[in-house]
């Protein structure tokens, strides 16, 4: 496996203060648009709470719908899994042990000769009964968000 190339002080430098362009560039039409509370525009508190009253939202209503985008930001790994194991993808082969260390190849699910088992087919030949799932998981940005929406409904329930 082929490692990255380590980058100079002055390429890191030069990755950074580009990063931060992109920033600046996203920050500047937000804050003019009122986003940052400073300036009045469609993007202030009070706009954007006028705007979804006139849609309809209620206090409840709201509160209701934060705990919803917490409850989807919190299970959608596990329905992604669960659908992914039903139809036998993220599978590879178990053929092996500790010691000699697993064959680990994608393996191809097909129906077993009785009819109702499964059987996993690897690349190299292996024919086993059972294969190793490898479920999705959840990485920093997605925890991050599922962190900041819990906060969000807690702080919109006592406000």
């Amino acid at each position: 496996m082929n490692a990255a190339p380590q980058r100079t002080h002055i390429q890191r430098r030069v990755m950074i203060f580009g990063l931060n362009l992109v920033v600046m560039a996203i920050c500047f039409p937000l804050y003019y648009l009122g986003f940052f509370g400073r300036v009045e525009g469609p993007l202030s508190m009070a706009n954007i709470g006028q705007s979804l009253a006139g849609m309809g939202f209620t206090v409840a209503s709201f509160q209701g719908l934060l705990i919803v985008v917490f409850l989807i930001l919190l299970s959608w790994n596990w329905v992604l899994n669960l659908i992914a194991h039903l139809a036998g993808q993220r599978l590879t082969c178990s053929q092996g042990s500790r010691e000699q260390g697993f064959c680990g190849r994608l393996v191809e699910r097909r129906r077993g000769r009785d009819g109702k088992s499964w059987v996993y087919l690897c690349p190299h030949g292996h024919q086993r009964s059972e294969a190793h799932f490898h479920p999705i998981r959840k990485g920093k940005l997605a925890n991050s968000l599922l962190a900041a929406s819990l906060a969000a409904a807690v702080m919109f329930h006592f406000a």
